[in-house]
């Protein structure tokens, strides 16, 4: 919806938009050692956005504000221990009171630079470096011959005056452009040593580049990584991590179709505790697919996120195919394979994954997800913040199963 102002010497043009996501999930298996073998629960989210351009300059605002974002905690809702035991969609959230979710301005320059202050959404990488997460950034947008180049400073921590601790600042440099049927995206990131104690601060280096394009008329390619190193920070349990050590994290995806079906195949490793968001798209619907705002229940294993420590290796190969039934009806069915190596034991586990997806209209889509993941000597679950006891335990002993109904709403 957009709205006009009437005064031609300052005319505003603003945008209202509306998302709802509703979810009810179970979770099942003897490995979380809890009184019942199943959770379920409820949840949803409702942000509300806004956006105020005024025409005679392109000075622009957006702006989101979360008025939900919490698993259902009943009647009582003042008998929750703390928000971590409610259930949040965004664990930084701190609670279901009304927050800011996004917030910035947006300037543009007469050469076609665009500059943004405030806190915004943050992805990189089709999610394998960053998903739909919320920084306090400033960033820059610089058309050149070569492509775009963007230039970002986030502010990660700054919770104490006088403190500067780890992951206080990142500097950030990109390039975003094409070749040939390709999009082309590559990334350096600096966390800087903010402590005067060497073995507080980090000064990671971080480089992510990617590609993603049409090999054939039938055949796609996207491959990406992220490489991490020169960190200071020591460990005495695990030696070697946060990054201290280089460490690598690749993905190679290819996709076809065939009779109207979609198919798609990849592959996924990280070496040395490499670096993978929890929002990537594993196609299972329990290993990562959990972005940093908006959190999946059903995510009970998180690849890619040890922070560096040495010889703990994970590899991931999956397929899926992707059926429509018709214009509004679409089966996902996906299967694959997950190793863990934490250095000294290994084991193997697959993971079989069904989908419905069917969209009512243009603005309301209803899904359902089941997924398994059957049971690891050595993995051990990372859970997700809708349902927090289920982080941090082994499950070498049961498999593990999630289910969720889903109703989404934009407009």
């Amino acid at each position: 919806m957009a709205i006009a102002g009437a005064s031609v010497a300052n005319a505003i043009q603003t945008d209202f938009y509306a998302e709802l996501k509703a979810q009810a999930f179970a979770i099942d298996s003897e490995a979380f050692g809890q009184p019942t073998d199943t959770d379920t629960g409820w949840a949803n989210y409702l942000r509300l956005k806004a956006d105020f351009k005024d025409e005679n300059t392109g000075v622009s605002a957006h702006t989101s504000i979360e008025l939900a974002g919490s698993r259902w905690m009943g009647d009582n809702r003042g008998t929750a221990v703390s928000p971590s035991a409610t259930g949040q969609y965004n664990p930084g959230s701190g609670g279901d009171n009304a927050h800011l979710d996004m917030g910035y301005a947006q300037v543009p320059f007469a050469n076609g630079t665009i500059l943004r202050v405030g806190r915004q959404a943050s992805n990189w990488n089709n999610c394998f470096l960053v998903c739909d997460d919320r920084r306090d950034r400033i960033l820059s947008i610089i058309p050149t011959d070569v492509g775009s180049v963007l230039a970002i400073y986030d502010r990660r921590r700054d919770m104490d005056g006088f403190s500067n601790p780890d992951n206080g600042d990142l500097f950030a440099l990109g390039l975003v452009t094409e070749a040939a049927d390709f999009d082309i995206g590559v990334l350096y990131v600096h966390w800087l040593e903010n402590a005067k104690d060497e073995d507080i601060g980090t000064g990671v280096h971080l480089f992510s580049p990617y590609i993603s394009g049409n090999l054939t008329d039938n055949l796609s390619l996207t491959a990406g990584f992220n490489f991490t190193t020169g960190g200071s920070t020591t460990s005495s349990v695990n030696p070697g991590q946060f990054f201290n050590d280089p460490a690598w994290a690749e993905y190679l995806r290819l996709g076809t179709s065939v009779g109207g079906a979609e198919l798609n195949f990849q592959v996924v490793a990280a070496q040395d505790g490499a670096l993978i968001s929890n929002g990537f798209d594993t196609y299972s619907s329990l290993i990562n697919n959990n972005p940093d705002s908006t959190a999946s229940p059903t995510s009970l294993y998180r690849m890619g996120g040890t922070l560096g420590i040495e010889s703990f290796n994970e590899y991931l190969v999956a397929g899926q195919a992707i059926l429509p039934i018709n214009s509004k009806l679409s089966l996902r069915g996906a299967l694959g394979m997950l190793n863990v190596d934490n250095g000294s034991a290994d084991d193997s586990s697959m993971f079989y994954d069904l989908q419905a997806h069917y969209q009512i209209n243009s603005a309301v889509s209803t899904s359902a997800t089941f997924g398994v993941l059957t049971k690891n000597d050595v993995a051990q679950t990372a859970g997700n913040s809708l349902s927090p006891l289920t982080g941090s335990v082994g499950f070498a002993d049961d498999d593990l199963m999630a289910a969720s109904l889903n109703m989404h709403v934009k407009f």
